[in-house]
């Protein structure tokens, strides 16, 4: 009897290390902009179909949440997932860009390089500057991992909407 007790509990111990919990988006968030922001661990572009195929195959699987698989198609963001353990391996961009869209390494020289820093007053709650991040990413003034890159180092893009393009980048505190 107590050798069965003994079966039972350690093969519960064994199946519960094997369950997972599904990526959350803020976690997918994080590693695509590790990924293609800090790494460049990503080569090629998938059609869109196809990215998003795969986006699908991963919430299918519970590997991503819903919340993950719809920020990755919005913000066109997939996972690479290893057969084998069912992990996240890469989170690949296959965003293709118009040339009139402001890349990372553009945006970068021009935080760098933007001198009116003592005029970005940038106060709203980080949310609010995270959602107009978003939605220059959405409209197509900076890229998908520009915006990442912006989320995470602090710079709000600021758009000239006379010119209809990314002029400067303001630094906030989050």
């Amino acid at each position: 009897m107590k050798l069965t007790t003994l079966l039972v509990a350690a093969s519960l111990a064994f199946s519960s290390l094997s369950v997972k919990a599904a990526t959350d988006t803020s976690a997918y968030r994080f590693q695509a902009y590790f990924d293609n922001v800090l790494n460049s661990r990503c080569a090629a572009k998938p059609s869109e179909s196809n990215a998003i195929s795969r986006i699908d195959w991963a919430l299918r699987q519970r590997v991503i949440t819903n919340n993950a698989a719809n920020w990755g198609k919005q913000f066109k963001y997939y996972p690479i997932v290893d057969f084998f353990d069912s992990s996240i391996a890469v989170i690949c961009s296959y965003q293709v860009a118009p040339s009139s869209t402001m890349t990372l390494e553009r945006f970068k020289r021009l935080a760098d390089s933007f001198n009116m820093h003592t005029r970005c007053v940038v106060s709203p709650d980080i949310n609010e500057i995270y959602a107009r991040i978003d939605s220059i990413v959405n409209d197509g003034y900076i890229t998908n991992d520009a915006g990442l890159w912006a989320r995470y180092n602090g710079y709000l893009p600021i758009v000239d909407l006379f010119a209809d393009r990314v002029i400067g980048a303001c630094p906030f505190r989050r």
